[in-house]
């Protein structure tokens, strides 16, 4: 019954170690296949496009028209006419004057901004979703190989329980405790095998493939201080550089820009307007008359003046200088959020290092623990009871040792992202505690 149970951990959990993928590789083949990062960067594609389409409101515009007429002529006193007419025409029009137009370029290159800094932040959100991922897989893998090894010394608490109780060294009651803690065990290995087909999984979801097995982390982990060591210079950094700032200070000022457009509503227009043209006649009403072929063309300006409009362009301004007050206060909210968020992950780094060196620690001491309650068992001063306590301890404080470490580092992670500085080198460095 174990072996099998051996067998498929070893399948799950490391599989060909030919075929081992680390970390990096795996974000890069996240780059190319998460459909939620290739979806943001359509939409970046989309949204930059804002620029060409301002820029046309002060470009000229160019029309060619032409048409076609079949003419019928009834006549009375003479002979019915029946004949064609052409025309063809060029239009030009170039803005001369259009205040709104050009606020509207420069609203446009800050959406530009703005489109810019969410591919960032999605990218950003990428190695995190990776790094995660991976983490997540490789601390299911922790937890079926430690609960296998559990089940492996709970197994021989239980042998030995049932030749103490032959031999009649010891009560029944040693025998139903180390059962009872090899099924527990036995139930929550089949539970730890099932999360990790599960994670395994959810990596799947962003490279669109199932990696044979992953590099695991290097012993020791030695987690090191953020530099610089000061809270508020995170901070300080992150309103400077975080994407989600920077996403709100581009509104701010598309808001106030709007303001302005609005207000320019009422202001002139002035173009510039040129046509040439051509029209073909062939017949005419006069008898003996032939039809005539005329070349037209004029060019001039052309001056709108709004003079009332119901009370639109007044209701427009007001719009925008409310919506102005709102961007306001969404950057004011924006800055408080991601300060927030770059101390409480400053906090966790900082405390994470702590926690890691207190369970490595405490791992050595569970250890000696349980040895000194075998030897206690053994000499008498000790119960069965009291080993499988111990041996829980033990397995309990690695699964601890082990979830902190993944979490610390991801937590170096989420608070670069949260500054804006995390980049592909942060995801290299990360991917330097990887090995066999």
């Amino acid at each position: 019954m174990k072996k099998p149970c051996l067998a498929l951990c070893a399948a799950l959990a490391f599989g060909p170690a030919a075929h081992a993928a680390d970390l990096l590789s795996i974000y890069r083949d996240a780059l190319v296949s998460d459909p939620v990062y290739q979806s943001s960067r359509a939409q970046y594609q989309a949204n930059i496009e804002a620029l060409p389409q301002a820029r046309a409101g002060y470009l000229p515009l160019v029309g060619f028209t032409a048409s076609i007429f079949h003419n019928d002529v009834n006549r009375q006193i003479a002979d019915d006419l029946h004949y064609n007419t052409q025309s063809y025409v060029v239009t030009l029009s170039q803005p001369i004057f259009r205040l709104q137009n050009w606020i509207q370029i420069d609203q446009a290159k800050q959406q530009v901004l703005q489109a810019e800094a969410n591919l960032a932040a999605a990218q950003q959100d990428l190695a995190t979703r990776v790094a995660q991922a991976y983490f997540d897989v490789l601390l299911a893998q922790d937890n079926v190989t430690l609960s296998q090894a559990q089940m492996n010394a709970i197994s021989e608490q239980l042998a030995q329980a049932k030749r103490n109780f032959e031999v009649g060294t010891a009560t029944i009651v040693d025998t139903l405790d180390a059962q009872a803690r090899y099924d527990q065990t036995s139930a929550q290995l089949i539970a730890n095998q099932n999360d990790l087909e599960v994670k395994r999984r959810a990596l799947t979801q962003l490279v669109g493939k199932l990696p044979d097995t992953l590099l695991p982390l290097k012993e020791p982990l030695k987690p090191e201080a953020p530099q610089p060591n000061d809270i508020e210079a995170w901070v300080r950094s992150a309103d400077e550089s975080s994407f989600a700032v920077a996403v709100a200070k581009a509104n701010l000022v598309i808001a106030q820009e709007e303001v302005n457009r609005q207000k320019a509503g009422h202001l002139p227009t002035l173009d510039l307007t040129a046509n040439a043209g051509r029209g073909v006649n062939p017949q005419t009403a006069v008898p003996n008359v032939v039809g005539s072929t005329a070349d037209t063309a004029s060019i001039g300006l052309t001056l709108s003046v709004p003079l009332y409009e119901g009370g639109l362009i007044q209701s427009r301004v007001r719009q925008a200088l409310a919506n102005r007050d709102r961007a306001q206060q969404d950057l004011e909210n924006t800055q408080r959020t991601v300060a927030q968020t770059v101390r409480a992950n400053f906090l966790n780094v900082t405390s994470g290092i702590a926690q890691v060196q207190a369970l490595q620690q405490a791992v050595v001491s569970t250890q000696s623990q349980l040895d000194s309650t075998i030897l206690g068992r053994d000499v008498g001063v000790r119960t069965s009871v009291d080993v499988l306590n111990a041996q829980q301890q033990v397995y309990q404080t690695r699964r601890d040792l082990q979830q902190a470490r993944y979490n610390f580092l991801l937590n170096t992670l989420r608070l670069k992202s949260a500054t804006g500085t995390l980049s592909e080198a942060d995801v290299e460095r990360l991917n330097t505690t990887l090995g066999r």
